[in-house]
């Protein structure tokens, strides 16, 4: 039972030792349908005066934190 427990703990430092791919605000667009279940306009919103590269899961918190804060569903 101990070597599982290793095991799971080297996946675990091995998965967090990769680098996380970031990507531009316009290729993020263009996939955001896909990504995030949101139209073309809503990512233009949410995304209104940002630059520079992100994660997905960085945009997808982005995302859903503007939503809570305009009102959109």
């Amino acid at each position: 039972m101990a070597a599982k427990s290793k095991e799971t703990v080297g996946t675990d430092i091995a998965i967090q030792g990769k680098a996380i791919q970031k990507y531009s605000i316009e290729k993020l667009q263009m996939n955001c349908h896909q990504l995030f279940g949101i139209s073309t306009s809503t990512f233009a919103g949410a995304t209104y005066g940002m630059t520079g590269e992100y994660s997905v899961e960085e945009m997808k918190a982005h995302i859903e934190a503007w939503k809570k804060k305009k009102g959109v569903q």
